[in-house]
């Protein structure tokens, strides 16, 4: 049945994984494009909801790109990388062997003006936003907590509560053709408040992870603004620079 799971594993994950080893051998070098969606529907003998989510996760990991109009290729390595890759809780949770997932999910619309956590750049590009917020976990314990606030204009006649409850937004966001390829983060230190102690089961004014981020699409479009506050006894993002 579609979107089981072989053993224990998801399709996504199978199919993701193959992908990957397939890269790693190469059997795609640096700017080949995958084959088609269809191609890879018929190989895995999957879904296109299935390769999409797949090829999402390669995408938000550095491995493969999505040049629009033309196809999804692999990425042109080191020189050609960013400064930083966009940290993946999931991806990162899957590194470490540990089961990522979400819970305490909503969704809802807001106008603009009531958005005050909101990024002006984001507000500016929308009369009305969309307002998400999850609680990401490892194993089934609460890491972090996240709020996002994007231009309700990209979700029209979607579900909205849907895509929160997902695992990866975005992956979601990708296959929705308004893919985050850039941010802009800021870190810092915060107290959990009253309401974030309760999703995250610390103490309040236990110290977190702050992390304000702006979210670009390829065409430098800022689509995204969120919040998310990390437990750091649990999860300790890494972040690799290169010299030029």
């Amino acid at each position: 049945m579609e979107g089981a799971a072989v053993g224990s594993e998801p399709l996504y994950l199978r199919v993701e994984r193959d992908l990957a080893s397939r890269i790693s051998d190469g059997a795609w070098q640096p700017g080949d494009y995958l084959p088609s969606e269809q191609a890879l529907q018929q190989r895995y003998q999957v879904s296109r909801t299935t390769i999409r989510k797949a090829v999402g996760d390669l995408v938000i990991d550095g491995l493969l790109e999505i040049d629009r109009g033309n196809g999804t290729r692999v990425t042109r390595g080191r020189d050609h990388q960013p400064d930083a890759n966009i940290m993946s809780f999931s991806a990162s949770m899957r590194a470490m062997g540990r089961r990522p997932g979400v819970r305490n999910t909503h969704a809802c619309l807001c106008e603009a003006e009531a958005a005050e956590q909101a990024s002006s750049e984001v507000v500016d590009s929308s009369r009305r936003l969309v307002h998400i917020s999850r609680v990401h976990t490892a194993d089934d314990d609460p890491v972090s907590a996240s709020e996002s606030w994007l231009p309700a204009s990209a979700f029209a006649g979607v579900d909205v509560e849907g895509i929160a409850a997902r695992e990866s937004l975005y992956t979601e966001l990708s296959a929705l053709d308004v893919g985050i390829t850039r941010v802009s983060d800021r870190y810092g230190i915060a107290e959990a408040s009253q309401t974030e102690a309760a999703l995250l089961d610390v103490a309040p004014g236990t110290p977190l992870l702050c992390v304000d981020r702006i979210g670009y699409t390829a065409n430098n479009r800022p689509i995204e603004t969120s919040r998310i506050v990390v437990r750091t006894d649990l999860y300790r993002p890494t972040i690799t620079t290169r010299s030029r």
